[in-house]
């Protein structure tokens, strides 16, 4: 079992851009730009299309997080958006985020989340059960979720 495991380990490690072991400090700030832009869009496209509004939200969060311009954030998602679709999951994603940011940046990325979840107003299954899953992931409470998403929605006007 534990070879196994190894050689698994082994395949994503060579094969992932995300979980490359020795990274330079640019490098590991690219990969968790990369990792949470990822998060974002796996939220949007939960329901199978991105609703232009929800693609605003996206590029002003990522501005917000990490002072990028339009054409720095443009590039981000697309490269994300190929990360996501060609190699890497949203467990790659997480983990990466789990194991490099503290506790009240994984809280700050789940209130962004929320954020964007609300864009349209509503909370559809999918978007629960994604936020949920992304919550425990990235080794955070139920009640931090649950916290994280009742500030949103007074921050919000949402009932």
């Amino acid at each position: 079992m534990d070879y196994m495991l190894s050689k698994i380990e082994q395949f994503i490690k060579s094969n992932f851009m995300l979980v490359q072991e020795k990274s330079t400090p640019d490098q590991l700030d690219q990969k968790l730009k990369i990792a949470t832009t990822a998060l974002f869009l796996e939220m949007a496209y939960i329901d199978f299309n991105l609703e232009p509004e929800e693609e605003v939200q996206i590029s002003k969060t990522l501005t917000e997080l990490f002072g990028l311009d339009s054409s720095k954030v443009a590039d981000l998602i697309e490269i994300a958006r190929e990360e996501r679709e060609d190699k890497s999951d949203i467990w790659t994603f997480a983990g990466l985020i789990k194991s490099n940011f503290t506790h009240e940046q994984k809280i700050h990325i789940l209130e962004k989340l929320w954020t964007l979840i609300y864009t349209d107003g509503k909370v559809d299954k999918f978007e629960d059960r994604l936020i949920r899953k992304i919550s425990t992931l990235l080794g955070l409470e139920h009640g931090e979720m649950i916290s994280a998403k009742i500030k949103i929605q007074k921050k919000l006007n949402i009932e």
